[in-house]
């Protein structure tokens, strides 16, 4: 079969089912499972498919046909300046996370010492690392299969040797802390609209990584009642956070003592952040 008359068959498919840039995803499928550079996709009209290759393409695509993410058909993702691989017990990191390492930079935050909690493939904790070579990580999570697929992360992105694996939920392990920085991205999703959300995200993220409960909060409240007597004066708290819930996190903090708190935006003007500290020159208003 021709490979351009199976990529027009494939985008009026895609349409059908409500894709978006139908034609982008398909050659980038194309060139990551046949190794077929895009380049060669766009300008050879004639390039006839062997069998073989014909139905490794036509498995992906209809994978992709029944909302499984790009992503979790690859098993890898792209974060800040790192590759990722993926499993099935990890959240696929979002590019808005990505303002997290953004606002620790944009801040003149130099930690030396750093706690990730809820880690799941390492996204943040190797990103981290990355910014701040000479710094140390301890990174957690419930999941031991996530902890693993961590592990190999950092050693593929170079970072083994500067973070630490423990596999607890959220602080639990923890009876005090040295850390100049703690970051998480916990589940803040409400559990009643959780059946709303996209195919990709309802069926192929884990749910224990979405579901924050009933009011979105059950994370936050845990993470931020356990805090406080762990905390150094000048220890920094960041949080990833829902759009609606930067006023609830911000108060949960101060009714924890957590005296300056400021809340950041997300690409789309949205407050997505909200970062937390008792020492009131380490950040600006």
């Amino acid at each position: 079969m021709k490979l351009n008359k199976l990529i027009q068959l494939y985008i009026k498919k895609f349409n059908k089912v409500g894709l978006n840039n139908p034609l982008n995803e398909i050659r980038y499928l194309i060139k990551e499972k046949i190794n077929l550079p895009l380049l060669k996709q766009i300008t050879e009209d004639n390039i006839i498919l062997k069998n073989k290759e014909e139905i490794k393409i036509k498995n992906i695509l209809n994978r992709r046909l029944k909302r499984e993410p790009v992503d979790r058909i690859l098993n890898k993702k792209e974060f800040r300046t790192i590759k990722l691989n993926l499993n099935k017990y990890t959240f696929s990191p979002r590019p808005e996370t990505e303002i997290l390492l953004d606002i620790i930079v944009k801040n003149k935050i130099a930690p030396k010492k750093i706690l990730e909690l809820g880690t799941g493939s390492g996204a943040i904790s190797i990103a981290l690392l990355k910014e701040f070579p000479n710094s140390k990580v301890i990174a957690t999570d419930i999941n031991i299969k996530a902890i693993e697929l961590a592990k190999k992360n950092a050693i593929k992105n170079k970072v083994i040797d500067q973070i630490s694996f423990i596999c607890c939920n959220w602080l639990d392990s923890f009876v005090n802390s040295d850390f100049d920085l703690i970051v998480a991205n916990p589940p803040y999703i409400k559990t009643e609209v959780i059946k709303d959300l996209d195919p990709e995200v309802k069926y192929h993220d884990p749910l224990i990584a979405l579901d924050g409960g009933e009011d979105g909060l059950v994370a936050y409240n845990k993470i931020i009642t356990a805090l406080n007597p762990l905390l150094k004066c000048d220890t920094i708290i960041l949080f990833e956070i829902g759009y609606d819930q930067g006023e609830k996190v911000s108060n949960l903090m101060r009714e924890s003592e957590i005296m300056y708190v400021k809340v950041f935006e997300d690409y789309s003007k949205k407050p997505r952040f909200v970062l937390g500290t008792n020492k009131k020159n380490l950040i600006s208003y």
